[in-house]
């Protein structure tokens, strides 16, 4: 009988130690513009990563981008580009956007590529319903020709890359039916104009909707967020330097609210970590509320109509200590990428509706591509499909 368990306990042993030898580890791979070609590229694509230098690396040529796609098998194909400090990834059910320095790259049945002129620093993408086409907003610089400063806006309509000028600096933007909302400096800076562009039309139109003078030393601290009646955005030093307030400005008449979001303990250390970690997507609408993440993973639940704010739910303690973070919203899920050098990567799915985790799956090979001497960053950060 003894001899007969240790047989089966052996038998057991060794079944586990092959299942671990034959089990296939997520690889990584690096993919060329050949295999994005491939039709079938994304079919089996769930999250898309978009890491880059900064502008002052790419200054003397050394810049550089890598949009990371993770596979369902948690596998990991890295695309390799030129730099874009601030740059864009996007998803649009089976469409992607990817863009570096020197051109934009559309998946959709294979690869498609628009070489344009050099940018610097990326703004916000997007996708344009009535076009069926992306858009990529950019924060220029300086016109050459001595004009001023400028933010040119490329769209993609009737299948080609349509390339206009927005004549100002862009603090904050953001997207709702067809419009391109953006937080641009009055003339004697110490206020700032809201702009309406219209960009799902050939013709690019825009108008002022209101003027908003604030605070010395105040700053922005999201995109903006938009919904049928009104743009709303972060502040903090508007009333306290150690408190943010949400700002809301009806679309129609231009009046503005402010409405206390979260104080915090009024020193310096303090205040600085508070800060979100991720301006281009702490700040969201969902259902009648929007939602704002601060620097210690509190995620604030703000009632879009009276501006009550109550802390909905935290995320995790332990990841908010990672070396990289980035967050995205996808219908009533949020979703929070962490990794730290030289060890796997999580993603972590949070239900906003009850603000409980309901899913974390890690991705072991993002360490193979971005490590300390790789000087990437991550800018980007979106789930496609399956996840």
């Amino acid at each position: 009988m003894k001899k007969r368990m240790i047989i089966i306990v052996m038998l057991i042993l060794a079944g586990i130690a092959l299942f671990i030898f034959v089990s296939p580890t997520p690889s990584h791979k690096a993919v060329s513009q050949q295999d994005l070609r491939d039709p079938d590229f994304l079919n089996d694509k769930e999250v898309l990563l978009y890491f880059s230098s900064s502008a002052d690396q790419d200054a003397f040529g050394g810049g550089k981008s890598c949009a990371l796609f993770i596979s369902q098998d948690r596998s990991l194909s890295s695309f390799k580009m030129k730099g874009l400090e601030l740059g864009s990834a996007k998803v649009h059910g089976d469409s992607v956007l990817l863009e570096d320095k020197n051109t934009i790259y559309t998946i959709k049945n294979g690869l498609h590529s628009h070489k344009r002129a050099y940018q610097h620093t990326g703004d916000s993408a997007g996708f344009l319903q009535n076009t069926d086409g992306f858009y990529t907003l950019y924060n220029s610089g300086y016109d050459k020709r001595g004009d001023g400063y400028r933010s040119e806006l490329y769209r993609q309509m009737d299948g080609e890359w349509k390339k206009d000028a927005i004549p100002y600096y862009i603090r904050a933007s953001g997207f709702h039916d067809g419009a391109i909302y953006a937080l641009v400096p009055t003339a004697d800076e110490k206020g700032y104009q809201l702009l309406q562009v219209q960009a799902d039309q050939k013709k690019l139109t825009y108008h002022k909707v209101t003027e908003w003078k604030h605070r010395e030393g105040a700053s922005v601290e999201s995109q903006l967020a938009v919904d049928d009646k009104a743009v709303y955005f972060m502040v903090r030093g508007q009333k306290a330097g150690n408190l943010y307030q949400m700002v809301k400005i009806d679309k129609k008449s231009g009046k503005t609210e402010l409405h206390d979001v979260a104080e915090y303990k009024n020193d310096e250390q303090t205040i600085y970590s508070s800060m979100p970690f991720s301006f281009k997507n702490s700040f969201f609408p969902y259902h009648g509320n929007l939602y704002f993440i601060d620097g210690f993973g509190k995620v604030y639940k703000i009632d879009a109509k009276t501006g009550k704010t109550s802390i909905d739910f935290a995320l995790s303690s332990e990841k908010m200590k990672a070396d990289f973070k980035e967050i995205t919203q996808k219908g009533s899920s949020l979703y929070f990428f962490t990794y730290t050098y030289n060890k796997p990567a999580t993603i972590e799915q949070y239900s906003l509706k009850t603000g409980k985790k309901v899913k974390e799956k890690e991705i072991g090979k993002v360490k193979d591509v971005v490590t300390p001497k790789s000087h990437l960053k991550l800018y980007d950060f979106e789930v496609m499909k399956g996840f």
